[in-house]
């Protein structure tokens, strides 16, 4: 990130709008009311979240009044970044709830309002019951442009996906459809990779795949120092190395290979069976085997490929750990789900060998499976969730070689969760965020057999 002159101290911001309009039509300026605004992005989610802590001396929850049915506008800017602002100004966010109400002054009182999009809020209030045909990336943006449904005007960025299909939404809420679109999606650009995501950030709605996400340079290297050399507001000195420093960071959990095997992230197994010619096919996932078929934020396997029992089996050659059973109808090239009357059988079915295996080990391998990490750092604008950083860690414990550098935790890492908070008393903006990394820079060097140590077979006693 460049920084430019008009930024006198890392994590400064100014606040240009925030403004609540009530349902009945009053407006109220927050600005010099609100203490801390919380804006919370997630990966897994499909709508951005927002609080704002209050200080109170009008009494607005009873004479505006606020009731759950409120607007608020706000526009965050990091000086000298005049194109990247967090601007809710023209698609402005819905309050849904007023909490943690308590008096502090005989005048005064504190709440928290939350607000959430407010297509989060049409998405719940809204069915869609109809019948879609053609690729899942168009079929998703007319769902969300739809003026009957989701009916955005945000920014929608989209990776095109590869096969035309034909889809009965029954009566369900469009981002459950939306869900489903996102489950049975192949890349366009990525050799049919199933690593679809659907979320929203401060950009706007993104339908995206991992591919994709990991084919984007890094936004930002990020270096965890000593405590006792973060700058201060008052040390303007050096701002590119104030806004590269991590304030606080933790490694919250490794891999857990029990869940790992049992979920089918390290060996799974399709039965496909097709109603039509009732038949089935078996399909097998390996994560050694299929490790590089998409694509990875660096080269090598977090799990080792070493033989673990006297078989020469590895941790990937248990297919039966995790067992799926999916129906299709097709008539061996085509979907005999929808016929057309003047081209016959023309749409693809749902092609489950193509994603399910691979599409749940990497669900399972986002929440067991990878390097995770919580880290903080001064905030800018310019972040959101779905964005590649790079991290280096100092190493804990004793070094074996010489490296100071956490090897395992360095590189690149994608944010999945984030959340930006500002502070106005301290006037000041960071981030708390997590990221994870689903494979590692550097290869396993195996000296010695690893194979499970096992004795010579004990006693069978029966009484």
């Amino acid at each position: 990130m460049a920084i430019s002159d008009g930024i006198q101290y890392a994590g400064e911001y100014k606040l240009l709008e925030c403004n609540l309009l009530s349902s009945t039509g009053v407006v109220a300026r927050l600005d010099t009311s609100v203490i801390e605004i919380n804006i919370f992005e997630n990966i897994s989610t499909q709508g951005i979240m927002c609080s704002l802590v209050i200080v109170d001396n009008n009494n607005l929850v009873m004479n505006m009044p606020i009731v759950g049915q409120e607007f608020v506008t706000l526009k965050i800017k990091t000086p000298g970044l005049d194109d990247d602002v967090i601007d809710y100004t023209e698609n402005c966010f819905s309050v849904y709830k007023v909490s943690a109400r308590q008096d502090v002054a005989n005048s005064a009182q504190v709440y928290e309002l939350s607000l959430i999009s407010p297509e989060s809020i049409r998405n719940v209030n809204k069915r869609v019951s109809k019948s879609y045909e053609g690729e899942t990336s168009d079929i998703f943006v007319k769902i969300m442009r739809d003026e009957k449904l989701i009916n955005t005007n945000k920014d929608i960025i989209v990776d095109k996906t590869s096969s035309v299909k034909k889809y009965v939404a029954p009566n369900t809420r469009p981002y459950s459809f939306i869900g489903n679109l996102v489950r049975e999606s192949g890349s366009y650009q990525y050799s049919d990779s199933p690593h679809y995501f659907f979320y929203e950030t401060t950009r706007g709605y993104q339908f995206r795949v991992l591919d994709s996400l990991y084919a984007e340079p890094s936004k930002g290297e990020f270096v965890a120092s000593e405590p006792g050399i973060i700058d201060t507001p008052s040390k303007v000195g050096n701002l590119e190395e104030d806004f590269r420093r991590i304030l606080e960071f933790g490694i919250t959990q490794s891999s857990d290979t029990f869940i790992s095997s049992a979920a089918g992230l390290l060996g799974s197994n399709l039965i496909k069976y097709n109603i039509f010619h009732k038949n089935y096919t078996k399909h097998t996932f390996n994560y050694f085997d299929n490790f590089k078929d998409f694509g990875r934020i660096d080269e090598n396997p977090i799990y080792n490929q070493t033989p673990i029992d006297e078989f020469g089996n590895t941790l990937g050659d248990f297919p039966d750990a995790k067992i799926y059973v999916h129906p299709t109808s097709n008539d061996g090239t085509h979907s005999s789900n929808h016929y057309n009357t003047d081209t016959g059988y023309t749409y693809t079915d749902n092609g489950a060998e193509k994603w399910l295996l691979s599409r749940r080990a990497k669900s399972i391998e986002f929440l067991r499976g990878c390097l995770s990490v919580q880290l903080k750092i001064h905030g800018t604008t310019t972040l959101s969730v779905g964005d590649k950083i790079n991290l280096t860690l100092p190493i804990t414990g004793k070094t074996h070689g010489g490296s100071e550098i956490e090897t395992n935790y360095q590189g690149d890492f994608l944010i999945t969760k984030l959340r930006h908070i500002f502070n106005q008393s301290e006037r000041r903006h960071t981030i708390a965020m997590s990221v994870i990394k689903d494979s590692t820079p550097f290869e396993y060097s195996n000296a010695f057999d690893s194979s499970e140590p096992k004795g010579s077979k004990g006693q069978t006693i029966i009484q």
